[in-house]
């Protein structure tokens, strides 16, 4: 006997994130999307997204006529007319924040058909700046169960590394805002691990829900049956000791010590491959210019970099070029899940042993521009046997599936739910 839910006694969940995109309004899926679908297609929550119509990362635009646009094509979605802009850290991005933060104050007026009365308000930041709304919302909406999901420390961050003074006017408000939602909302979920010692010392006590509900992974992107030797015409020597690094190159991600490391190494059969393209690319080409082992690749398509990672001995990846407040509650960089998708141990310069790199066993976490340090755990790994490097993979790969895939996340997801408001 087939099962039909009713829509009046479905139980409703706003999805509130500016940067939100979904398959169907011209984007990749990412976390937001992958849990409202499940909950829209194995649950008995109506999920509803409420997204931006521009972002720069991920890469979106649409464009329509008036305030909002409703999409229902697979998970129901609405899109808030938002300004485009040019520079990530420009007035334009700000003034995009704060055209989703007043278009957001139009969801109450929507039809229920298309907005629903939210048994549950989950925001996500960044920006913070709906905070507001989640005043507004707890307001009007009082049964409402409301969630603030983490995914950047502000404004912490900004101070670390935007170097706004403490008691700059913005960053003050910004930490009015943030201070509001750790204090009245029902439910904290952050994807960094150990937010809440930074949520104990905004709020000077631990009486908050915490949920740490890592980023995810979708095992669909790796694609088996792609050819790497289709777009890139290299010959990876299997006599060769391979360290790879995929990823955007910028001054968050920092390369100079591992590039001067294998690059002044004695030995020509150690390699480094360095794939993609960004903003630093040009000056790490002139740094490596005089280490023939030390290989540039240029930006490929998603699919085939899980095919470039396998063909790798060792990853490296960094976070951060020097000791940073932020770093010390943890990171969840996508990249890890890449990695881990490759069954190849790890190195990562990192200022924080919180991350899943430790957690899972699947290599080392060394400190941020440690020459001494990094080349004592490449040598480490180049004199053990293949059997060896493939258990510091397979850790990764079981943490992986175990605790990082969609399909983990989203019934974690599910579960913190039903506890706020218990079963359809």
């Amino acid at each position: 006997m087939q099962q039909v839910n009713q829509p009046d006694l479905m139980k409703s969940v706003w999805f509130i994130n500016q940067y939100i995109t979904t398959p169907e309004i011209g984007g990749e899926g990412y976390r937001h999307y992958y849990i409202g679908k499940y909950l829209n297609d194995e649950t008995s929550f109506r999920p509803l997204l409420i997204t931006g119509s521009f972002s720069h990362a991920p890469k979106r635009h649409n464009k329509f006529l008036g305030l909002y646009k409703y999409v229902d094509k697979g998970v129901p979605t609405i899109i808030l007319k938002t300004n485009k802009y040019k520079q990530s850290g420009g007035a334009g991005r700000i003034m995009n924040w704060f055209f989703f933060m007043l278009n957001l104050f139009v969801l109450p007026i929507l039809s229920k058909k298309k907005a629903p009365k939210p048994d549950v308000i989950v925001l996500s930041s960044l920006p913070i700046l709906p905070v507001i709304n989640l005043v507004f919302f707890k307001l009007i909406y009082p049964k409402a169960k409301l969630v603030f999901e983490i995914r950047d420390l502000w404004p912490l961050s900004a101070i670390e590394f935007g170097g706004y003074k403490k008691d700059n006017v913005l960053i003050r408000f910004i930490g009015l805002l943030e201070k509001w939602a750790y204090s009245n909302c029902d439910l904290i979920i952050s994807v960094i691990p150990r937010a809440d010692l930074y949520i104990q010392e905004v709020l000077g006590h631990s009486d908050f829900k915490y949920e740490w509900i890592t980023n995810g992974y979708s095992l669909s992107e790796d694609n088996p049956h792609l050819n790497l030797k289709d777009i890139i015409e290299i010959d990876f020597k299997k006599e060769d000791f391979k360290i790879g690094y995929a990823g955007t190159l910028v001054v968050a991600n920092p390369l100079d010590t591992i590039i001067n490391v294998v690059g002044n190494y004695g030995n020509q059969c150690l390699k480094l491959y360095i794939l993609g393209g960004g903003p630093e690319k040009e000056r790490l080409l002139k740094l490596a210019e005089a280490y023939p082992n030390v290989i540039f690749i240029d930006k490929i398509p998603k699919g085939y970099v899980s095919q470039f990672l396998k063909k790798m001995d060792l990853l490296f990846m960094g976070k951060g070029g020097k000791a940073s407040k932020v770093y010390q509650y943890g990171t969840s960089q996508l990249k890890t899940f890449d990695y881990f998708n490759a069954k190849k141990p790890i190195i990562q310069a990192l200022d924080s042993l919180e991350n899943p790199v430790t957690y899972s066993g699947a290599g080392y976490v060394i400190e941020p521009n440690n020459k001494k340090q990094l080349e004592k755990k490449i040598e480490y790994f180049m004199g053990l046997e293949e059997a060896k490097l493939n258990e510091y993979g397979t850790k990764g790969y079981k943490y992986l599936i175990e605790k990082c895939t969609y399909e983990s996340i989203n019934k974690r997801y599910y579960e913190v739910i039903v506890k706020l408001v218990g079963q359809p």
